[in-house]
């Protein structure tokens, strides 16, 4: 053996002893939730019941001292509804994650569901959504605190919302066309590209914490009236007690040129009477660029909820009523829902 391959085998020994690796450790949990609701898109017909299992899967383990964790939900359908999320902890280097549809980095992290409630959000069972255009499928993730600041920062190489199984991939492109055309193009179907967004987040005194983020998701020049897309936001939420308020504020461009634009308004309190009981009430205001019936001028959604959550060791009774006045920014057209759900966790 020549003094190059001993030189080579001993480095590779080397490296080997010194790579340390606990053994890991998997838990199963789970729920089982079962709603009755009225109103909402079924006024008068329609079957009131619902029904939803997920389990969840949560493995941890040590690699060279970095905890590496892994979650995976399954819900009702099984493969087509499962997310799941990977990260690394790096200790003062930060976190990093791969996140195929859990929501657990970026913008998506600090919309309305940054809002104290008992139950759901205000915009729950008829309101429009007001960010979302950088996708959480197949992303990947950064976390970290500098001097304070909190951030949260996400990637997508390509917007979809489809999840890839290992191997696969997604995205616009549907034909190699330089058989055809003598060049080397495809042919792309998608309007968006890369996604990069985050959100900065601080406490400046006890219970309170400010937020503000932003993000641009690239639009396909291949397709034609196809800018970036641009979203950002800003809240603040404060606890003392049993009281817990908050305000935020998002603005958000899809990269269809003059439409789909948003401005969300919201706030709300919550109280916890007890251990067991919590109340809130929540409101949000959607102005919707030129409405979803093409007309010129804006059109605004309003959103209300009150909700009522009452819990008792693994089960919990949750009430909410929620109403939705100009939906999408269209004039008198209204909706009101309510929802009982029963979870039992296991």
């Amino acid at each position: 053996m020549n003094n190059l391959k001993k030189v080579g085998l001993t480095a590779l020994a080397a490296s080997l002893t010194t790579l340390s690796v606990s053994a890991g450790e998997m838990s199963v949990s789970g729920t089982a939730e079962v709603t009755y609701t009225t109103g909402g898109a079924k006024v008068t017909t329609g079957n009131p019941l619902g029904m939803k299992n997920n389990l969840t899967f949560k493995g941890s383990g040590d690699v060279n001292g970095m905890a590496v964790a892994y979650t995976t939900t399954m819900a009702d359908t099984g493969a087509s509804t499962v997310s799941t999320l990977l990260t690394v902890d790096m200790g003062a280097m930060g976190l990093v994650g791969i996140d195929q549809g859990m929501g657990s980095f970026g913008v998506d992290t600090s919309d309305d569901s940054i809002l104290p409630t008992a139950y759901e959000e205000p915009s729950h069972g008829g309101g429009v959504g007001s960010l979302g255009m950088s996708g959480s499928s197949n992303v990947i993730g950064y976390k970290n605190s500098f001097m304070g600041v909190n951030l949260n920062l996400e990637y997508n190489p390509d917007y979809s919302t489809e999840d890839n199984a290992d191997g696969a991939y997604s995205g616009g492109v549907v034909a190699d066309v330089a058989t055809t055309t003598g060049t080397d193009e495809s042919v792309v179907a998608s309007v968006n590209g890369a996604s990069i967004n985050y959100v900065l987040s601080y406490s400046p005194m006890d219970g309170m914490t400010v937020g503000a983020g932003a993000g641009t998701t690239e639009g396909n020049l291949q397709t034609t009236g196809s800018p970036d897309s641009k979203e950002a936001l800003g809240y603040v939420t404060y606890s003392t007690g049993p009281v817990s308020v908050g305000y935020v504020v998002t603005e958000s461009q899809s990269n269809e040129l003059n439409a789909n634009g948003k401005i969300t308004e919201g706030m709300s309190i919550a109280f916890a009477v007890n251990d067991n009981l919590s109340l809130s009430w929540a409101e949000r205001e959607v102005e919707i660029d030129n409405g979803a019936d093409g007309s010129t001028s804006n059109g605004t959604e309003d959103n209300t909820g009150i909700m009522a959550s009452y819990t008792m060791g693994g089960a919990s009774l949750r009430v909410a009523h929620n109403e939705h006045d100009n939906k999408l920014g269209i004039a008198n057209s209204n909706s009101e829902n309510t929802e009982i759900s029963l979870v039992l966790a296991f």
